[in-house]
């Protein structure tokens, strides 16, 4: 019963939540377009003054300083900005047409310019100031401003995506989908990759290998994501595959939501060549044999090479019948070959400074240098703060506590029909308690959290319904740990009783690591049942 209520204040909880983080957007968003709507308006009129009054810049200074006078709190009523506010107004004519009802939109003749206008709306002045100084042309302007919108861009990166000329790039590249998919799926896709890939945040060699590119790659696979662009989730490199006995590796795997389609990526260090590819249709036939889900759509192939000639690849996959396309990627060479032979290399510059130091340097010493310099060396996450009070209470309320909601939510969604009860309890410091708000008192009474060295959360499935005779029940313990240094969990009877997961101090529980978490019990529980299943049917065919 404890667990029940426990459960529906949870999802009470969850969607009160929901409801004041969508009131404090929509706050925020309400502010942004009232400002936005008085800086098209002070625009506006000072355009139209231009035009009738023959307003210069001597009047937009005195004005600014006026309005600055008049409103002493206010920012952005400078004389540049003023102007900035001109050419918005400029820029969107019809800006304001969204504040109007639903009714008087349709009887705009324009729908397009309202719709894309409406989209204007939702940026920042920062982001607007950016693509009003940076773009000329109207269409690339509106595709900047969809974008930022559907994406949720920050002004950082949407100024990378305006000098990477990401408008020019996306759906560029060389591509057989008009005959490999689709028509509904075909634009889009072609829209989802570009021509060229900028990977300019990687350095390489003349002498570089394809290994090389993609060590680069993975080194910067954050970059490397915001640079694929919207929907790709990485899955994997050098993904192992077997067929007729051999084994074959896939340089990157990706995932796209949207799509719903395995991207396999094979990356070349040199100029394009036809066989590639046949490569690629066997890699594609290997992914979705293997790995496509039941929902899923046939993956997609792209092949990334340094250069290629056009009218080559296009013959390539003309008689293709999976999707594939193939692009060219830049990066950033090291040193042009002109110079390279006028500059000591970093090994030369390191080397000589190595040898007038330790001239100088005792034997003990040069030892001492080594070892710190091979700590430094040492790939490995460094602690940062050892486990407090503070801390573990800042764990267990933003951490623990959403963790174990969920994992009861699911637990009673997923299995509460095939048993006829449950029952979940906590241990910690001797104590045996059944819902979680009697946890926390526990823990709130504790006067040093650091004591507490372990919690057990137990979740009992109680008699199998579709056991019949059979009395079934399933138990689950996941145990968390606490360490001076650290903190983890694990699983009874799972992973040799050690933690699945450790993390330290100064780094959160995130939901990725709560929904890993809940994916272990849920297959821990799986197994479970699957063998209740097994052992009924033994019975019955004795």
């Amino acid at each position: 019963m404890a667990g029940k209520e426990l459960l529906n204040y949870g999802a009470i909880l969850n969607q009160l939540k929901e409801k004041i983080k969508t009131a404090q957007t929509k706050a925020v968003l309400a502010v942004n377009n009232e400002l936005l709507k008085v800086y098209w308006e002070i625009g506006n009129v000072i355009s139209d003054q231009e035009k009738e009054s023959g307003w210069g810049s001597k009047v937009i200074e005195k004005l600014a300083a006026d309005l600055k006078m008049e409103f002493p709190g206010m920012k952005g009523l400078s004389p540049r900005n003023l102007r900035y506010m001109r050419d918005f107004s400029v820029a969107y004519p019809q800006f304001v047409i969204w504040q109007q009802p639903a009714a008087k939109l349709q009887n705009i003749d324009n729908q397009q310019d309202t719709i894309w206008q409406q989209a204007a709306a939702k940026l920042p002045w920062g982001h607007h100031l950016a693509i009003l100084s940076k773009i000329g042309t109207t269409e690339e302007r509106r595709f900047y401003i969809q974008k930022c919108a559907e994406m949720g861009w920050s002004r950082n990166i949407m100024l990378h995506q305006i000098e990477s000329e990401l408008y020019k790039r996306q759906g560029a590249l060389t591509n057989n989908f008009n005959n490999t998919l689709p028509a509904h799926q075909s634009e889009l896709t072609q829209q989802l990759f570009k021509e060229p890939y900028n990977l300019d945040f990687i350095m390489l060699g003349e002498e570089a290998k394809e290994r090389d590119l993609e060590d680069a790659l993975m080194t910067h696979v954050t970059k490397l994501l915001l640079e694929l662009g919207d929907g790709f989730a990485f899955m994997g490199r050098q993904r192992r595959f077997e067929a007729g006995e051999r084994e074959f590796f896939i340089d990157l795997l990706f995932y796209h939501t949207k799509l719903r389609r395995h991207i396999v990526i094979e990356l070349k260090i040199g100029e394009f060549e036809p066989e590639f590819v046949s490569k690629m249709n066997l890699y594609l036939g290997l992914v979705d044999d293997q790995l496509k889900g039941e929902f899923d759509q046939p993956a997609i192939g792209l092949i990334l090479c340094k250069t290629k000639n056009k009218i080559v690849a296009e013959y390539a996959l003309r008689d293709t019948s999976k999707p594939i396309g193939i692009a060219e990627y830049k990066i950033s060479q090291i040193l042009p070959e002109d110079i390279k032979g006028e500059l000591p290399s970093i090994e030369d510059i390191e080397h000589k400074l190595d040898e007038e130091i330790n001239e100088n340097l005792n034997p003990v010493d040069a030892r001492l240098k080594t070892i710190k310099e091979k700590i430094k060396s040492l790939n490995t996450p460094e602690i940062q703060t050892e486990c407090t009070h503070e801390i573990l209470q800042n764990i267990f309320d933003k951490g623990l506590k959403p963790l174990y909601q969920k994992i009861i939510q699911k637990f009673n969604s997923e299995f509460g029909a095939e048993f006829l009860s449950q029952q979940l309890n906590w241990r910690v410091s001797g104590k045996t308690v059944y819902a979680i708000d009697d946890l926390l008192n526990v823990l709130n009474e504790e006067k040093d959290l650091t004591k507490i060295s372990e919690i057990e959360f137990s979740y009992v499935f109680l008699r199998f319904k579709r056991g019949g005779t059979e009395d079934l029940n399933e138990h689950i313990t996941l145990k968390f740990t606490v360490s001076s240094t650290w903190y983890g969990f694990s699983i009874i009877n799972y992973n040799n009783q050690q933690p699945f997961l450790k993390k330290m101090y100064h780094e959160e529980i995130t939901n990725e690591d709560q929904q890993s978490i809940i994916d272990i019990m849920v297959s821990k529980v799986l197994d479970q049942i699957e063998w209740m299943i097994e052992k009924i049917n033994e019975t019955k065919s004795k």
